[in-house]
């Protein structure tokens, strides 16, 4: 079952990111500027154009009433995940320097822990749910899945781990690795539909989008324009042949 082995791939990697060695060497900025090309090329030429099927999906549904009269509806729901982890990024960025100015410590405040980690529970759980829908009976596209949400995992693990320090090797990675595991899971034992498929894909494509301009883009004046645009080459060649 190749869906299997990407979240056993995706759990390894939530335990042993902080091993990489990589994470720390000077060459840091220009893979991840590598990755952050490669991450980009499949937010804009695979999830962002699905989000025109999902409004499809959600506009042929019996919503409510109230979001029935919504209009683009599945892009309202991206938007959404956008400004969620935006909100909570800043919470943890102003938690952090309360927390360095009050206490002399480097970390935010346990609870700010908490609400970052269990935030990035339910991305990681919605990633592992959908592995299925966004790769399909493709194996190409499951390894272009797996190669691009490990190195996006890694690259939000790096900035956990650098935030929260020893609170996310204790617990915060094995929460991570277990929320992606338990979203496939619940993929697998539960029903679905294609209207909570839709829906959960535009608020993750949301989220995704976030998370990459936050973590894995390095600072301007440490990245690699030459590795950003091999990165974007080389992933969109790959969609390109596969979609």
């Amino acid at each position: 079952m190749p869906s299997l082995v990407v979240i056993i791939g995706f759990v390894l990697v939530h335990l042993f990111t902080h091993f990489v060695a990589f994470l720390n060497a000077p060459q840091k900025n220009f893979l991840l500027s590598l990755v952050s090309g490669g991450s980009i090329a499949y937010v804009f030429l695979h999830l962002v154009p699905e989000l025109t099927h999902y409004n499809e999906v959600v506009e042929k549904a019996h919503l409510p009433f109230v979001f029935e009269h919504i209009h683009y509806f599945a892009y309202v729901l991206s938007l959404l995940g956008i400004a969620i982890f935006y909100g909570i990024d800043k919470l943890n960025t102003d938690s952090q320097q309360k927390n360095e100015d009050e206490k002399n410590l480097t970390r935010p405040q346990k609870r700010i822990f908490a609400l970052h980690i269990i935030a990035f529970a339910l991305y990681n759980g919605l990633i592992g749910y959908l592995v299925t829908y966004l790769s399909g009976d493709n194996i190409a596209a499951y390894a272009i899945y797996f190669i691009v949400f490990s190195f996006h995992f890694i690259a939000n693990n790096r900035v956990l781990h650098l935030t929260h320090e020893d609170l996310y090797t204790k617990v915060g990675r094995w929460v991570l690795a277990i929320s992606v595991f338990a979203g496939w899971l619940i993929n697998e034992l539960t029903p679905n539909s294609e209207l909570t498929v839709a829906i959960l894909s535009a608020f993750l494509t949301g989220g995704v989008i976030l998370n990459i301009m936050n973590d894995e883009l390095p600072d301007q004046k440490k990245s690699s324009f030459a590795a950003f645009a091999i990165g974007l080459v080389a992933i969109g060649s790959l969609l390109q042949l596969i979609i």
